[in-house]
């Protein structure tokens, strides 16, 4: 089972605090917003396995722009 994990990129104030930390699920973009994705792929639609749903929620809760989270 996986969860898919977003970055609203409007709120996103380009600290690099995600990438830097979980670069497995977190990438910049050419404009310096984050994004999710797996290997490259599934930009910004990446589907989170259980076994690492706890780590992409700390980068959530964590986020200085809140802007990290689950689509529902």
């Amino acid at each position: 089972m996986s969860k898919i994990a977003y970055v609203d990129k409007d709120n996103c104030t380009s600290c690099n605090q995600c990438a830097d930390n979980l670069p497995k699920y977190f990438q910049m973009d050419d404009n310096d917003t984050s994004e999710t994705h797996i290997g490259g792929e599934n930009v910004n639609q990446a589907p989170i396995p259980e076994e690492d749903w706890k780590t992409v929620q700390k980068e959530m809760d964590e986020c200085p722009g809140e802007c990290i989270h689950w689509k529902k």
